[in-house]
């Protein structure tokens, strides 16, 4: 109803007037109705004219709307099942819509890349999709308040997806792209807008997860940290596509994140089964008394040493092939074993002997200082004794 009243109110001029058709197309296209949302949009284009409308539409709605539509509507012909159509589509928008696109304008950008790439993406046109990022997206917008945050990881996900080869990627910066993923979100108002158009910010982010996580060796810890995340934001991007009810609110949304929740949990499953060759002993925890910086222990005259405390440890069922059953499932809360010759378990002899002469240097000092408190009293004693 809003946007009819939109529409009906807005034929005193054309710009708004197409402006309403656009939304009104858009509209019907979110709800299934693609026939509906052709029909509006070919009224729209019959009447639109880049050149007069778009800057009296940016200066009224801060956003050409009207020119999105164009690249949304390339997401109704992939609902109606004909990718070759939604491909054609892309490439009118590419070649006639962009080039007289204002530059400034990074969220109007991002909402024509934004269902682009979805349907290049998903439709074995990676390279291409890459290339074309690459060439429209802005200098400067990796700074931008709403759509700055997703810049790089879009550089990444078209870099390490499905359908480009491993060699593409220099794995020297996986450390750094790790880091950056593992921190990656957008804000909910800007992921609401996107989903609309496509495909979710979560999916995103999980899909990246993904693709780091199985490049990395099973049972490594930056895999473990990728793999838990990755389904975290699996999960919002679910909660966000379907109801409570499990029906499905965006359709193309969810499908371009279909799959994506198997193979993450594929990939738990490979890290399941991998022996840790970890040991965690709780006994070995006796020989530092608090943390340190960066994951040191201390011990109590600041010496610091070699072991390594993880609050994580309880995470894992620890298993190596050279223990026993009794000592494979004994409780994993301590530190991390050394590797190096002089490592010792606790109930070893060199262990016993210097508790031993630990405990025996303590006595000495104690009755030390005991001895010296008594003859500090005998002498203050004395000469009280004498006036007395």
């Amino acid at each position: 109803d809003l946007y009819s009243r939109f529409y009906h109110e807005s034929q005193v001029q054309s710009f708004h007037l197409v402006r309403s058709l656009g939304a009104l197309a858009e509209w019907y296209g979110r709800i299934g109705q693609v026939d509906k949302a052709f029909k509006y949009f070919n009224t729209m284009t019959s009447i639109y004219m880049p050149g007069e409308h778009a800057p009296l539409i940016c200066e009224n709605y801060s956003v050409n709307r009207c020119a999105v539509t164009y690249a949304v509507s390339a997401l109704w012909y992939l609902q109606k099942g004909q990718p070759k159509q939604a491909l054609q589509r892309c490439d009118q928008v590419i070649t006639e819509i962009l080039p007289s696109y204002d530059t400034k304008d990074f969220i109007g950008l991002y909402h024509i890349f934004w269902p682009i790439i979805r349907v290049l993406k998903w439709n074995g046109e990676v390279e291409k999709a890459r290339e074309f990022y690459a060439k429209w997206a802005p200098d400067g917008i990796e700074n931008h308040f709403a759509v700055g945050v997703i810049h790089k990881p879009m550089c990444l996900l078209l870099k390490i997806c499905d359908g480009n080869p491993d060699g593409d990627y220099e794995t020297e910066d996986m450390a750094s792209d790790i880091d950056m993923i593992l921190e990656f979100d957008a804000p909910d108002m800007t992921d609401l807008n996107f989903i609309t158009d496509g495909w979710s910010v979560k999916s995103m982010a999980a899909e990246l997860c993904l693709h780091l996580a199985r490049r990395l060796e099973a049972g490594s810890i930056a895999r473990r940290n990728l793999i838990d995340r990755g389904i975290q934001m699996s999960t919002m991007a679910n909660e966000r596509n379907t109801t409570a009810e499990g029906l499905i609110k965006h359709i193309l949304a969810h499908e371009a994140h279909k799959g994506i929740d198997d193979r993450l949990l594929a990939l738990r499953k490979e890290d399941n089964a991998v022996d840790v060759d970890v040991v965690y002993e709780k006994d070995e925890d006796t020989n530092a008394s608090h943390n340190g910086p960066l994951g040191l222990t201390m011990q109590s005259n600041g010496v610091k040493n070699n072991y390594v405390s993880f609050d994580f440890a309880s995470k894992f069922t620890v298993r190596t092939s050279g223990m026993s059953n009794s000592s494979a499932s004994r409780s994993t809360t301590g530190v991390l074993k050394k590797n190096s010759k002089d490592s010792h378990h606790s109930n070893g002899s060199t262990g016993s002997t210097s508790k031993q002469l630990l405990s025996s240097r303590i006595s000495r000092n104690s009755l030390s200082k005991r001895q010296s408190d008594c003859d500090s009293i005998a002498e203050v004693g004395g000469p009280e004794t004498e006036v007395a």
